[in-house]
């Protein structure tokens, strides 16, 4: 929805128009990729998939990544003629959906592949679909299954490979990165040929390195895209997003409690001094974590006030003594900026031993979501 924010106990505040840019930077950051896959699991990590997938259909988003059929239907409602990739492994009797809705499968295991291949016979309908490649160390698919999928694929009368697929979370979760393991990649490439066409779509935090200069590569952008920086060990290291969200809330209440006293269910923090708190209009039911105490801050009136005590379904607590003036309504920004002042969603995340994935789909529905469309 568009509109004002502040009026409501907390939202959660989308810049569109940040999103779009993000999306033309990584393209310059990153010229030589084959396309650019937004990866928009989760409800677009909790940013709404309705409005982040139109925005990126219209700025120039190669094709989407997600993790089950259910999500990729979504996001095929919202537009034809864009490639939809469900990365994860399909659930028996799935596979109809598919075909009905032109969406490509990542197959892992021979099983699945069977099954596909028979749904295709039954429907004499024909199917792109990509193959997961097998990594060094333990891995599903395993070389030589991952072999004997490629030679089915290409004996297929209805089924025909369009991409390889290296796994990698681009989620924003610590990880070693994908390596792929070189032995099939070349027999890929032998069986393949030259100017098979076929590509590989990876992560920011796969080791692209010692992928065969045969296969065009394609990244799968995750949180990049929504204002995640890139890990350390990302191959986009050293690219700055733009902060898409800002989420915030408001003062309810403002309280005077004298040394002693406790506060928060459970009386897990004690005040050491005659303290003014602030009850903020927000909670673990929209998101933020129980044991967030002495662990996270806000912005409010150009200073950061601690959130102490345990924090209840509907509201937490800050320490505002040391303010000058509070009043009922005041805004506190709880991930974004204001007065000069910024809490990043990695700062946020690190205080919380969480990663930003975790932090964002935590965000609940019953916090509303404004959208900035226009520059």
């Amino acid at each position: 929805m568009e509109g004002s924010s502040t009026h409501l106990r907390c939202s959660v505040r989308i810049d569109l128009c940040a999103l779009e840019r993000n999306l033309g930077k990584l393209r310059f950051f990153m010229p030589k990729s084959r396309g650019y896959i937004a990866l928009v699991s989760a409800d677009a990590f909790g940013y709404g998939v309705e409005a982040a997938v139109v925005r990126l259909m219209l700025s120039g988003a190669d094709a989407f990544a997600v993790t089950n059929i259910s999500e990729a239907i979504k996001v095929r409602e919202v537009g034809s003629g864009w490639k939809i990739i469900v990365l994860s492994a399909s659930i028996p009797s799935e596979e109809h959906f598919y075909f009905q809705n032109d969406i490509t499968p990542v197959i892992a295991g021979l099983e699945e592949l069977e099954r596909f291949e028979n749904t295709a016979k039954q429907l004499n309908k024909k199917l792109k679909v990509h193959l997961k490649l097998p990594v060094e160390k333990d891995s599903i698919p395993s070389n030589s299954q991952a072999k004997q999928m490629l030679e089915r694929i290409l004996q297929s009368e209805y089924l025909s490979l369009e991409a390889f697929c290296l796994s990698g979370t681009g989620t924003g979760a610590p990880s070693e990165g994908a390596i792929a393991d070189t032995n099939f990649l070349d027999f890929a490439a032998k069986t393949l040929g030259k100017n098979s066409g076929v590509y590989i779509h990876h992560s920011d935090i796969c080791n692209t390195s010692a992928l065969p200069n045969e296969f065009e590569k394609s990244l799968r952008a995750g949180l990049v895209l929504f204002g995640m920086r890139p890990a350390e060990n990302s191959i986009l290291r050293g690219f700055e997003p733009e902060h898409v969200l800002t989420f915030r809330t408001s003062v309810s209440q403002i309280k005077y409690l004298p040394k002693g006293a406790t506060v928060g269910y459970s009386k897990t923090y004690t005040l050491e001094r005659d303290s003014r708190i602030a009850l903020l209009s927000v909670g673990y039911g929209d998101g933020i974590p129980r044991e967030s105490s002495k662990k996270i801050s806000v912005i409010i009136r150009g200073k950061k006030a601690d959130v102490i005590g345990r924090v209840s379904m509907d509201q937490a607590v800050i320490d505002v003594t040391d303010f000058d003036e509070i009043e009922l309504g005041d805004e506190a920004i709880i991930v974004g900026q204001s007065d000069g002042l910024e809490i990043t969603i990695e700062q946020y995340c690190q205080r919380l031993g969480i990663t930003p994935a975790q932090a964002l789909t935590s965000i609940t529905k019953r916090v509303a979501r404004f959208y900035k469309t226009l520059y």
